[in-house]
């Protein structure tokens, strides 16, 4: 039984629904938990930034008070890694309640190093121990609650990842809209200690708590048993 969603999109990026329409959603499925999980700010079409970032806390914050008692909602951010050990990860950590972290097409890059990372989507120079080095580094500085979809848009080393959530405590999400990890993937990093967290990624209220891909992913490869926000 799914116990939490974590990543979920509104009309404030790119979905479909309002926030209040996710926490419904939520709550009909008798979840304990549900976070509105936008794109920050440094995704070049999709980040929320400024007064309509404001905006999002606000109608997040009012929610919480609403539906407290019945089920707790979070506020989120879904990061972009923009660099090696750069992000748009807001500087007060408190800011959020969840904080995720990946990397997205649309980023915009910091440095050189962004651009490296760029232009691997194209398939030019991929990396994935350097890739998922720069998410370490990142994860290092910073209270990071999960790594979106890791290895979607360019390759991550699974098992630098696996060595940082040992350690680290971050959870490597298994993604219930396109599963980017392999049966040996998630095989590796739970011999390797890392956790995972289950989420929908959901861009539409219908889709909230739609994890039926990742849980029969997580179950082929015998992990169910890492996934923090899954109870059997």
């Amino acid at each position: 039984m799914l116990l939490s969603d974590l990543h979920t999109h509104t009309t404030f990026s790119h979905g479909k629904g309002s926030p209040q329409d996710n926490v419904l959603a939520a709550l009909r499925l008798g979840l304990k938990q549900v976070a509105i999980c936008e794109h920050a700010s440094a995704h070049a079409f999709y980040g929320v930034r400024g007064a309509r970032l404001a905006q999002l806390k606000a109608e997040v914050d009012a929610l919480k008070l609403k539906y407290a008692g019945q089920i707790d909602v979070l506020f989120g951010l879904e990061c972009n890694l923009t660099g090696f050990g750069k992000s748009d990860v807001p500087a007060d950590p408190e800011f959020c309640d969840v904080l995720a972290l990946g990397f997205h097409k649309g980023s915009v890059a910091a440095n050189w190093s962004g651009v490296r990372l760029a232009l691997q989507v194209m398939g030019i120079g991929r990396n994935p121990t350097y890739n998922a080095d720069a998410i370490a580094a990142c994860a290092r500085k910073t209270r990071l609650t999960f790594i979106s979809h890791p290895s979607l848009y360019i390759p991550m080393d699974i098992a630098v990842l696996a060595e940082m959530s040992a350690e680290l405590g971050v959870h490597l999400e298994i993604n219930g809209s396109r599963v980017t990890l392999t049966e040996r993937e998630l095989r590796l990093a739970k011999s390797m200690g890392a956790t995972f967290i289950i989420n929908s990624d959901a861009h539409s209220p219908q889709r909230v708590g739609d994890v039926e891909r990742a849980v029969r992913a997580a179950r082929e490869a015998d992990v169910l048993d890492r996934v923090v926000n899954y109870s059997a």
